[in-house]
């Protein structure tokens, strides 16, 4: 029986600020504001360690501020695409951040000229932002004058963060007609879209679904390249005023990652491609097709329409995601049931809301949020353990200094792909059948083409775009010339057709806040398939040790990490092939078991 998004969990934002024009929201962005402009008047000169121990704190309380007010504003645009002011307050409130961190340099500037083990390090008002002050000590941000972030800044405020709000605009525009199994036309949001492609069991629905989103896209295309012409123009002049020619550099610092790390990643990739590719083709024949489309890229494995997957109730997917965990974490289980007691989860199925699966989390209340829209599918059974891993992770940590807590994107998406390998893994052994078991590798399997295929689609679709942006404005015509001959590069001959227009709808490509974050993605996945080495290896130890590994994850990078925790050295192929091994076993145990069950595949 299907359930009503009614009966489905929904979040609360009232235990936090309300909304963005209640007075809790705006009490909180005014004590901001008096604590920056206290900071301005007082840093505007070259400090000694007693100011920076003075100062440190108010830095440290408008910082916590102004993140929460990020999250929050973010979290209520999405739940309601229809509240502009919501919009409005996550444009600002990024606007007010960027200026937070230009205010606070003259402290981290002192806090740089300290020895590593200098005794200083030790006094509690700054211990905990050593690590933070070497990555600004070395920041590309270091070549820009307090003039030039001052315009920048400003700049941002009224032209470029604004960004984010025109993108979901031009979505809120979209509506299709698509047609299902039975014939009958129906009309889809943007939302709705991106649910449709991530994994409709209708095969009818999800081809004729993909075809009408190409056709609008197609249409509207030169809106998306506008909006993406001036993010990168914007990034562009940034770094040419902090004298930075690498326009990669930014990316990399962000996601904490060496170039030699993420390029031995991708060189591993590269060098197993068609061995990858085998998550793609084997499954093409379970559509009666030789060679996929992209429309099936996602899709649940095809089952007889006479045995068709049946729907699956909320409060079961979560007593199997509960069951899956415990092994993880045993803390797990009672941590997700508080979320949903607190209403901290939402996963209804709504029009107003925005599409796609997210967490957040309120630094000022300790709380976090996960924003999902569950479809009854296996696949959405996934999504909620995905994102419940992401408010895991924040949650082991929020006892620790706010700013030890922001892990960056790579990292973030360790805990998130982990909890989906254990919960597949779970799924396996208790499968009561041959076939529920092929219908759980058939997720690993587009796991393992999503992450080490898509991802890099993205990645390098990106990275063409900006280095033809350096050289002037880029045109729809060679926007889409990009998206073909990436996407071929990667995917081969093992999908027949493109998803062309994956750079307009993909939401990650017109981030404000992050820069080239499509590949952060991947690394979490390979990382994730080196977490399920480590816990076979580990055994009763590995709850422990995961847990000290995600409290690592705000105050290392990707490369130490792995040195620390895993000890293997990420820039090299040695440990990023043993995460690809992992990957690909599932490909050789689906080709096993189809034998077995003499299924043609």
């Amino acid at each position: 029986m299907t359930q009503t998004g009614d009966q489905l969990p929904h979040w609360t934002l009232e235990d936090a600020y309300g909304s963005v024009t209640d007075e809790r929201y705006t009490k909180e962005l005014a004590h901001v504001q008096d604590l920056m402009k206290t900071l301005s008047e007082h840093l505007d000169h070259d400090l000694s360690f007693d100011e920076v121990v003075q100062w440190m704190p108010v830095y440290e309380d408008a910082f916590v501020g102004i993140s929460s007010l990020i999250s929050f504003a973010y979290c209520a645009s999405a739940i309601d695409v229809t509240d502009t002011n919501a919009s409005s307050a996550f444009g600002q409130t990024q606007m007010i951040a960027a200026q937070l961190d230009a205010i606070g340099q003259p402290l981290f500037k002192m806090l740089g000229t300290l020895a590593e083990d200098d005794p200083r390090w030790e006094n509690e008002a700054v211990a905990h932002w050593r690590f933070n002050t070497l990555e600004k000590k070395n920041s590309w941000k270091s070549g820009l004058t307090s003039e030039q972030s001052r315009l920048i800044n400003e700049f941002a405020g009224s032209s470029f963060y604004p960004l984010d709000a025109v993108y979901k605009r031009l979505n809120k525009r979209l509506a299709v007609k698509a047609k299902n199994s039975a014939g009958e036309e129906v009309t889809l949001t943007y939302s709705q879209c991106v649910g449709v492609l991530k994994g409709a069991t209708d095969p009818a629905l999800r081809e004729t679904a993909q075809e009408a989103v190409n056709a609008w896209y197609k249409q509207h295309a030169d809106d998306y390249v506008d909006v993406l012409n001036l993010l990168h123009g914007f990034r562009k002049v940034q770094f040419h005023e902090a004298g930075l020619t690498d326009w990669m550099k930014p990316s990399l610092e962000q996601n904490r990652m060496s170039r030699e790390a993420l390029d031995a990643a991708i060189e591993c990739i590269h060098n197993r491609i068609d061995e990858i590719r085998e998550a793609i083709r084997v499954r093409a024949p379970f559509f009666g097709r030789d060679v996929m489309k992209a429309c099936d890229f996602f899709a649940p494995i095809p089952v007889k329409s006479a045995d068709k997957a049946a729907y699956i109730p909320y409060d079961e997917a979560i007593k199997t995601v509960k069951a899956a965990l415990v092994e993880v974490n045993p803390d797990i289980p009672a941590f997700i049931d508080m979320m949903l007691q607190n209403h901290w989860l939402d996963a209804r199925v709504d029009a107003n809301k925005g599409g796609g699966a997210f967490y957040s989390r309120f630094n000022r209340f300790k709380q976090t949020r996960v924003f999902t829209t569950y479809q009854g599918s296996f696949a959405s059974v996934i999504q909620q353990s995905h994102e419940l891993g992401h408010a895991f992770h924040y949650w082991v940590m929020r006892d620790m200094p706010t700013n030890l807590t922001e892990f960056p994107m790579t990292l973030t998406e360790v805990a998130s792909t982990f909890n989906e390998a254990n919960l597949r893994r779970y799924c396996a052994a208790h499968s009561q059948s041959d076939e529920e078991r092929l219908a759980i590798l058939w997720q690993e399997l587009v796991s393992c083409a999503n992450f080490c295929l898509q991802l890099p689609v993205r990645m390098d679709f990106e990275k063409r775009f900006i280095a033809r942006r350096q050289e002037g404005l880029v045109k729809t015509a060679e926007a889409e010339q990009m998206m073909q001959d990436v996407w071929h590069e990667y995917m081969g001959d093992a999908i027949e057709d493109c998803d062309p227009y994956l750079w307009c709808y993909k939401l990650h490509f017109y981030m404000t806040d992050q820069y080239i974050y499509n590949y952060a993605y991947m690394v979490g996945y390979l990382m994730s398939q080196g977490l399920c080495r480590e816990q076979q290896k580990r055994g009763a130890d590995f709850p422990r040790f995961y847990r000290e590994f995600l409290r690592d994850t705000g105050r290392m990078t990707v490369d130490g990490l792995i040195q620390k925790h895993m000890g293997m050295d990420a820039t090299t192929p040695e440990f990023w092939n043993q995460c690809i091994d992992q990957a690909c076993s599932y490909i050789k145990e689906f080709k096993e078991l189809t034998a077995k069950m003499k299924v043609k595949a």
